[in-house]
């Protein structure tokens, strides 16, 4: 019965954190209302970590039933995030939620990234954000010898070493997690997954500043292996900075991005994608 009971505890707990258009959390009004839940999950969880076994087992279907969008299945996890974070939270270490960067994402209308990949080439990705809608409207990639143009209407793929472009119509996202919705994608594929986020303060030498390191991991999958990451994030703006693979198949997406900038001027034409002369054609 006090299990039935705690399940009822945690489904009403999660239900009410979830907003369906932006969600906000109030975590010290929170934590003041839910003193007996917090025992709940501390007694039930490891420091720092968020794995799939705590789940109370019917939060998800609750939430896929009620038929509720991404964001909110996405922000579920936050919810468990910013309760292992906050309440375990290392003395060195200071608060943070997934929440923070997802709303901070929310006032981004353009992405520039600079990109390394497994073979060493260096690339750069544009993305322009609908400010309406929030999602992804173009798309540019030009990663070693491929370059990816991607618009509300069609998407190019154009091989430069074969000379050939290859077109969908219709927009494709470079990848499942989005750049320019990295943690809502981010949350939702890790905990789909079985993975796990684990979160840090240290210091990079690279950017010579403090930064959240955000340690991902997902186990080996049937159409992929072992994937393990890492993203900085600016303790100030709340943004992702840098981003390192640090287990994966080349060719399950880019090694690193070594810089990310956000609100930057597109230059004008980036998507105005040209067939070169002589460049075999492929319809898809």
């Amino acid at each position: 019965m006090n299990a039935d009971r705690n399940d009822r505890n945690f489904d009403e707990l999660i239900s009410g954190s979830v907003g369906r258009e932006e969600p906000k959390f109030d975590f010290n009004k929170w934590k003041q209302l839910h003193k007996k839940e917090i025992e709940i999950f501390k007694s039930q969880t490891t420091v720092g970590k968020v794995p799939r076994s705590t789940e109370p087992p019917n939060i998800w279907r609750t939430i896929m039933k009620n038929r509720i969008a991404e964001i909110a299945a996405a922000a579920a996890v936050i919810v468990l995030v910013v309760i292992v974070v906050t309440l375990f939270d290392r003395s060195s270490t200071p608060a943070y939620a997934i929440e923070q960067t997802i709303q901070a994402m929310r006032s981004v209308s353009s992405v520039r990234a600079f990109c390394a990949d497994w073979d060493g080439s260096k690339g750069e990705v544009w993305v322009q954000v609908d400010p309406k809608t929030g999602q992804e409207e173009y798309y540019y990639a030009d990663q070693g010898n491929l370059l990816i143009v991607a618009t509300p209407q069609k998407t190019y793929y154009y091989h430069k070493d074969k000379n050939l472009v290859r077109i969908r119509n219709e927009y494709i996202p470079a990848a499942e997690v989005r750049l320019s919705k990295l943690f809502e994608d981010l949350t939702n594929f890790v905990q789909r997954l079985n993975g796990k986020l684990e979160f840090q303060s240290e210091f990079d030498h690279d950017l010579q500043k403090e930064v959240i390191r955000v340690h991902g991991y997902i186990p080996a999958q049937r159409d992929f292996g072992e994937k393990e990451f890492i993203i900085s994030v600016d303790p100030k703006t709340k943004l992702p900075i840098k981003i390192e693979t640090i287990k994966a198949a080349p060719g399950q997406g880019i090694k690193r991005v070594d810089r990310i900038e956000y609100n930057v001027p597109i230059p004008e034409g980036l998507f105005d994608f040209e067939i070169p002369e002589g460049a075999e054609v492929v319809y898809e």
